[in-house]
């Protein structure tokens, strides 16, 4: 099934470790239990290496090793994640945006600009902290 808006999975899978991390406290976790299902551990070890790289998480090796937050979480907001992988935040409903459409007139309107500010508004009002807690709580949502 094809999503109208969807978020990159490197930055799915980013934003769910984060949490993990930011819930967890100051302990070390595993990559493993890191993913989240059906993710490919492969691929979030790809996307830990880069926030590695980054500073925003630490990795330890060995025994007791795994990932502890960088920075403090309060200091990660979710768009940083998003810049730090993706390297932009460009999003659009249409894939002719930009390609030189014949037609004068978006057919969809606002509707992308609108999506889009509002990915824009969540991730850069977000922060890790704010994600954390909600793990801890069980909640769906950001009530602030």
């Amino acid at each position: 099934m094809s999503l109208p808006v969807s978020i990159p999975e490197s930055v799915s899978l980013a934003v769910h470790a984060m949490a993990r991390l930011a819930s967890d406290g100051s302990e070390a976790v595993k990559l493993n239990d890191l993913l989240i299902k059906p993710g490919s551990v492969a691929h979030l070890s790809k996307v830990m290496q880069k926030l590695t790289k980054v500073g925003m998480v630490k990795s330890r090796r060995g025994r007791g090793g795994g990932f502890t937050l960088g920075v403090n979480a309060s200091d990660i907001r979710l768009m940083d994640i998003w810049i730090a992988l993706e390297g932009t935040f460009e999003t659009s409903l249409c894939p002719y945006l930009g390609s030189g459409c014949t037609i004068p007139v978006c057919l969809f309107g606002t509707i992308g600009k609108d999506a889009s500010q509002l990915i824009r508004d969540y991730f850069t009002n977000t922060t890790v902290e704010d994600i954390g807690k909600l793990l801890k709580k069980g909640q769906n949502r950001i009530v602030k």
